[in-house]
Order: C-alpha cells, then sequence, then structure tokens
C-alpha cells in the first residue's frame, strides 16, 4: 500500500501527459529459503531462527522509480521491503542526480552510505556470486544510508585502459543500532559524515579503498546502556575514597557521546580466463571510547563455467579490547569496571568457511546453493552452519 502511494506520488509531480513516458522502473529481489544450526541453539544471524527452515531472513524485494527531468536532472525513488522486518516498505533512497558533465554526477537527498567497497548494492544478490556477501565485513549496518550529498566521478586514465572512479561525500544519519552486549536497539547517530572510495580498474582486475569519518551522537547509547551498567561500581568506587575527578575521567574514556568514529576499507578483484579472486580488509572503531576495534576481512576464489559459478570463501571479524584509555583512571573499582565494559562491549567474534553454487538459468535470474560453517565465540552460538538455497533476480 505505501508503495503504491509513493509511486502515485511521483507521477502526480510530473505533466500528467508525459509522466508514464518519463518514469523508468526497474528492482531487484531475492527468494531464499535458509536453516542454520549451531551448537548452543541459537542463530549466528539475528533474523534466522535455529532450527528452523525461514523463508524470510533473507528474502527481499525492491522497486526503484527513476525520472529524468530533462537537462540532466533526474529524480530517483528506492522502495524496499525484507523478509526479516516483515515485509514493511521503506524508502531506502530517494535523491535528485545532476549530470555536471561527461565526469562527474552529483547527488543529493537520501543515499547510500559507502561503508565499504560493495556497501552500495550489497542487497542486490543478482550482483554477486554469494548467497549473502561475507558477514564478517558487510555486517548489514543500520546506518547503509544517510542523508546528505555526493559526487561521483569517472576518468579515463590517459591513453591506457585505465579507469579512475571516486565518488565523494557528506551528510548524516540518525536512527537505531543494535548493541550486542544488551540485546537491543539503541538510538545513535553520526554528525558530519565525511567518505571517500576510490577504484582503480583495468579489463580484468581491479583495487579499491576508501574511509568514511564522522562525529558520534552518542548520548542516547550512552544513557541507556553504557552508563547505567557501571553505576553501581561508580558507588562503590566513591564510597572507597575515589575522587569526583576521577569518575569523571572514567565516564569521560568510556562513554561515546561527541566522539570520532572511522571506517576504511581497501582490496583488490580479478576477474581473469574465468578464475575469480577477491579480497578486502576493513577496520573500524569509535576512537577514545568503549567501543571494540574491528578487524574483518573476507578472500573468495571462484570459477565460471558456461552457466555456472562455483565459489569458495573465508572470512573472519575480530574485536581488539583496548583498556589504554582507562590509563588516567586511578579507582581500582573503576579500572575494574571499564575493562568489564569494554570487554562486553567485543561481544562478536567469528569465522566462517562457505561454498556456493551459482546457476544463472535465466537472463535475469540466478540460483544459488550455499553452504557456511564457522565458529563464534559468544557462548550461546559455538559451532554454527546455514544452509541456503534460492532465487536472485532483477528485472
Amino acid at each position: 500500500m505505501k508503495a503504491r502511494y509513493l509511486t502515485m506520488a511521483i507521477i502526480a509531480t510530473l505533466p500528467f501527459s508525459q509522466a508514464l513516458a518519463q518514469i523508468d522502473f526497474n528492482g531487484f529481489g531475492s527468494v531464499r529459503a535458509s536453516y542454520s544450526d549451531s551448537d548452543f541453539g541459537a542463530a549466528p544471524f539475528r533474523y534466522l531462527e535455529e532450527g528452523e527452515v525461514t523463508f524470510k531472513g533473507e528474502s527481499l524485494f525492491a522497486l526503484q522509480a527513476r525520472s529524468e527531468l530533462g537537462e540532466g536532472l533526474s529524480a530517483t525513488v528506492q522502495l524496499f521491503a525484507e523478509g526479516r522486518d516483515d515485509f514493511d516498505v521503506e524508502a531506502r533512497w530517494a535523491y535528485l542526480s545532476y549530470q555536471l558533465n561527461d565526469t562527474h554526477q552529483l547527488h543529493v537527498g537520501k543515499l547510500a552510505n559507502p561503508i565499504f567497497h560493495q556497501s552500495e548494492y550489497e542487497k542486490v544478490g543478482y550482483a554477486h556470486n554469494f548467497s549473502r556477501l561475507p558477514t564478517a565485513v558487510y555486517v548489514d549496518f543500520e546506518f547503509a544510508t544517510m542523508e546528505g550529498i555526493s559526487l561521483g566521478s569517472q576518468f579515463s586514465l590517459g591513453d591506457s585502459d585505465l579507469t579512475l572512479e571516486t565518488k565523494l561525500s557528506y551528510g548524516s544519519w540518525d536512527g537505531e543500532v543494535f548493541i550486542a552486549s544488551i540485546r537491543n536497539n539503541v538510538p545513535l547517530g553520526f554528525d558530519n559524515l565525511f567518505s571517500l572510495n576510490l577504484t582503480l580498474s583495468s579489463d580484468w582486475w581491479k583495487l579499491f579503498a576508501g574511509t568514511f569519518i564522522t562525529e558520534i551522537d552518542g548520548e542516547q547509547v550512552d544513557q541507556q546502556s553504557i552508563l547505567p551498567a557501571v553505576q553501581g561500581s561508580i558507588e562503590l568506587a566513591l564510597a572507597q575514597g575515589a575522587t569526583q575527578a576521577d569518575v569523571t575521567t572514567y565516564t569521560d574514556a568510556i562513554t561515546w557521546d561527541e566522539k570520532d568514529a572511522m571506517y576504511w576499507f581497501a582490496g583488490f578483484g580479478i576477474d581473469y580466463n574465468n578464475i575469480l579472486l577477491d579480497a578486502e580488509y576493513v577496520n573500524y572503531v569509535i576512537d577514545d571510547s568503549s567501543d571494540a576495534e574491528n578487524d574483518a576481512w573476507y578472500v573468495a576464489l571462484g570459477y565460471r563455467f558456461n552457466e555456472f559459478v562455483v565459489t569458495i570463501h573465508t572470512e573472519e571479524q575480530t574485536q581488539d579490547r583496548d583498556f589504554s584509555i582507562l590509563n588516567n583512571v586511578q579507582s581500582p573499582v573503576l579500572l575494574a569496571s571499564g575493562q568489564r565494559v569494554i570487554s562486553s562491549l567485543a561481544f562478536t567474534e567469528f569465522d566462517a568457511s562457505g561454498i556456493t553454487l551459482r546457476y544463472d538459468f535465466h537472463p535475469s535470474a540466478a540460483f544459488k546453493i550455499d553452504y557456511l560453517k564457522g565458529e563464534n565465540t559468544r557462548t550461546d552460538i559455538g559451532d554454527y552452519s546455514i544452509v541456503s538455497a534460492g532465487i536472485d533476480f532483477i528485472f
């Protein structure tokens, strides 16, 4: 219902006699059945139900409408619905584009946040050879979109076949994030978000890297998650003679609000004589806070024969417990409390290896079957495995 009303609203903004001719519709989707199993009876990913086959967890649909307004100006809206969210429709993208010249294009509005190399299109299953992009890197961040402006550019380098693509973005984001240590969603914001992505490519290879930095609006995370967890330790420390200055030093160290966060990635891709090799490494952390530094990577090797592609991959995510932010805390009680907070936020570490078979049985659809097995250090998961099969399509 929401999708129909929004599409009608787009059409209503154009001259009626030309509206349908000026709007192009396309989209993508996935229909996938998934089954997960683990040592301790808990699914490794929140959207799966351990021990049950589900068609909702990894199924999705998206419809994109684009209207050419003339003289290089266009408008785009993407309506998106995932089974894990009961297929509630949201306007994932909604932006204006302006073609400045043959090299540069400007976008303004609600845009994809290019966190890592494939973040902009990670939901388009047809665009890659996995059932799901390696989750060690592509964690399904809540802040996959942003409100702001971006400049996309493409440069041909001299007389060679090299192409350099860049994307420079600025904006902000407000929403909720899932905090694993308390198993709940908490409001969070990104202010003054700057990002830069670079891709250098030739006929059969590409190199890529990128980063974004932002200031964290984390007052609600502090008030709802971090500070309530340490209130008892603060009261005990004060009762044992800790000074208010030491308490302030302690809370300044572990809280998130107005701290800077940095995300960066680098990797490569090769497609040569039907051999496919891809790798990506990422790192991210909220500086000078109790947030754990995340390191994640994956390597994938595939081979294409006719309409089939077989891909094997391995992936890993680790979190570093850095206690150095507590170096100026004098109270033993507060020091021990801070170490517990940091350890609790370094909550998820896992590795996995998998194999995926892709069969392009139709020009616009691919059948995939996938087996993934790994270990998650969360005590309620342990060793786990996921089997999935389904169809990714575009239209």
